[in-house]
């Protein structure tokens, strides 16, 4: 007998699939341990820490029927159940210590690279590319909002049931087996009820097949039948969250159809970077809306995007299975070219298609390189990944530091000074809030939308009220309110402000309006106008609208007094009693007026 080579024996033990479990978890923890206790961020607040839904394992029935117990903030409902259902479990385990949020989305990044070295493992027929293949995803700086992010963990629990789905499905095909089919049906549902961008997935198996058996009429329509139940699912799904689609696509869309579809057409070119450059990643990005077919950057990108089409087309001749792995996650943006979201380019979008990338690279490494280079380059790669990964885990570390980088990467864009400022506020440095809020209106106004100037107006307010301003509180509120009249926290507070002013004097429009009084009665009208008036740059209460109102009648200044009447029963907290005065003396002096004119 040949005696076994060296590198024969390594090959052998690293093809055992201990050792692909055991490199891709511990890439994984050196990575992401250390951001364990990372704060709660951004949606977090209000879909896991505001949320009391989420506080009983009784209400796990109703996540399936009610897409408001997705957050406390009833705008911002999604029909997510599975997400929920994760989160209750994490409350009823630990409530708010935050590890074991982080430790739920680790374990998710962990099992997708794991399906991951599976599949390119299946469909290259090589270990080599599908061990390669597991590490660099699981390295990959781009991954790390799916796992830092815990409102992020949508996306990764939509990639898991995708992957099982895509998996089962194959192992369905090659064996004909029914078992394997339902298990790939039941995970394609479980991905739709993690995230909608799930919907895909029949395209994907149509894709699959195409690429596994060849294109033609008849192998077409003996495919169709695998996919059939497929779509029937999602056109299910589609119909049971109709409404919503018909809010974001028909009746209040973020942007027109058009503008959406070229400003994704530059996202992909920005997403191609992202995926290839992993360095200036942001929780926002600056990005702007393209402003259509004659915008430069459309049409580079258009001829970029026709030029990876070509190369796509010369796979497709060269290599099937490397096709549909490189293919098949980039299909999961489509729906972002119909879908206007408010975030125009956002990282977690590019965790499934960063699965067609790690393939490509893993199989150019380990399997068209000269093996010593290859190898070299793969180590270099997956070096450079975790160290930016790491990094990258750093800055989730809490709001000040991840709106700092946002700030310093993206500051023409609204949104990292609104949450900024609302880091400032946090502290009590009430100023620089007001500032960032500010800014926030100013930098980049066509870039604002509905939400996020109510976002501002509201924030506005909650500073004035804790620097003791409630007049300049009131009046910000009043915009918010105004942008959307059934936003509880500006009704609310708005609510609360009015209440107290109906009882509370301010001191110095107290100060003025009795001295007021005393030249009313004086006969001293002219200055006692003067001193009434001041006295509403302070307050505006009912009381002072009525003496001014009264010193303009005896100052025979009708118009005056009529106005000043009006302007006291506009205000919210009149009494009867003193409405009704205002009303008789607004009859009697329209009359005057009348036969005086």
């Amino acid at each position: 007998m040949r005696p076994i080579s060296h590198s024969e024996s390594w090959e052998t033990i690293l093809q055992k699939g201990w050792v692909a479990w055991t490199a891709i978890t511990l890439a994984v923890l050196a990575v992401y341990l250390p951001s364990l206790n990372h704060a709660f961020q951004y949606d977090d607040l209000h879909s896991i820490v505001e949320n009391s839904h989420l506080r009983t394992l009784y209400n796990l029935d109703d996540f399936f029927t009610r897409p408001d117990m997705f957050t406390a903030d009833a705008k911002s409902a999604m029909y997510r159940p599975l997400v929920l259902v994760s989160y209750a479990f994490n409350y009823a385990l630990g409530g708010y210590q935050v590890a074991g949020y982080h430790w739920l989305n680790i374990a998710l990044h962990w099992a997708n690279c794991l399906l991951v070295r599976s599949l390119m493992q299946r469909l290259s027929g090589l270990w080599s590319v599908g061990l390669a293949s597991g590490l660099l995803f699981a390295l990959h700086p781009i991954a790390g909002e799916p796992v830092n992010y815990i409102s992020s963990r949508s996306e990764s629990l939509c990639a898991f049931f995708i992957l099982i789905s895509l998996l089962q499905y194959i192992r369905a095909r090659e064996r004909a087996s029914l078992m394997p089919y339902l298990c790939s049906l039941s995970a394609f549902a479980c991905a739709l009820l993690a995230k909608s961008v799930g919907i895909i997935v029949p395209l994907v198996l149509a894709v699959r097949d195409a690429t596994a058996e060849g294109v033609s009429a008849r192998r077409l329509l003996h495919n169709a039948k695998y996919h059939l139940l497929f779509w029937l699912v999602g056109l299910a799904y589609a119909a049971g969250v109709r409404q919503a689609l018909q809010t974001a696509l028909i009746d209040r869309p973020v942007r027109g159809l058009s503008v959406q579809i070229f400003t994704q057409v530059k996202a992909l070119v920005y997403y191609l970077k992202l995926l290839l450059v992993p360095w200036g990643q942001s929780v926002e990005h600056q990005f702007v809306l393209a402003d259509g077919i004659g915008d430069g950057a459309v049409l580079a990108a258009l001829a970029l995007l026709g030029s990876l089409a070509f190369c796509l087309f010369l796979l497709w001749h060269r290599s099937r299975w490397l096709f549909f792995g490189c293919v098949w996650p980039a299909l999961f943006l489509l729906p972002t070219f119909v879908v206007p979201l408010n975030v125009l380019a956002n990282e977690h979008r590019l965790y499934i298609p960063a699965m067609g990338l790690t393939a490509l690279l893993a199989w150019v490494l380990v399997a068209r390189v000269e093996r010593r280079q290859g190898l070299l380059v793969l180590g270099l790669l997956i070096a450079s990944y975790a160290g930016l990964s790491r990094n990258r885990s750093q800055v989730w570390q809490t709001p000040a530091t991840l709106w700092a980088d946002a700030l310093d990467r993206a500051p023409r864009m609204p949104r990292p000074h609104i949450f900024t400022g609302d880091v400032y506020r946090g502290q009590g440095r009430n100023i620089d809030a007001l500032e960032s809020y500010q800014r926030a209106l100013t930098v980049n106004p066509e870039s604002l939308s509905g939400g996020d100037l109510l976002v501002i107006h509201n924030n506005i307010g909650a500073t004035y009220l804790a620097m003791g301003h409630n007049e300049q509180a009131m009046a910000s509120y009043r915009r918010a309110i105004a942008i959307d009249p059934d936003f509880a926290k500006a009704r609310d507070a708005l609510e609360a402000l009015q209440a107290l002013a109906s009882v509370a004097w301010h001191p110095e429009a107290e100060k003025r309006y009795k001295a007021g009084l005393k030249m009313v009665v004086a006969g001293m009208l002219e200055q006692a106008i003067a001193e009434l008036s001041a006295a509403l740059q302070f307050q505006r209460r009912p009381r002072i609208y009525q003496a001014l109102a009264l010193a303009y009648e005896r100052s025979g200044q009708t118009g005056a007094a009529i106005e000043a009447y009006r302007a006291l029963l506009r205000l919210p907290s009149v009494k009867a009693t003193l409405a009704q005065n205002a009303h008789e003396r607004l009859a009697e002096l329209a009359t005057r007026q009348g036969e005086f004119d």
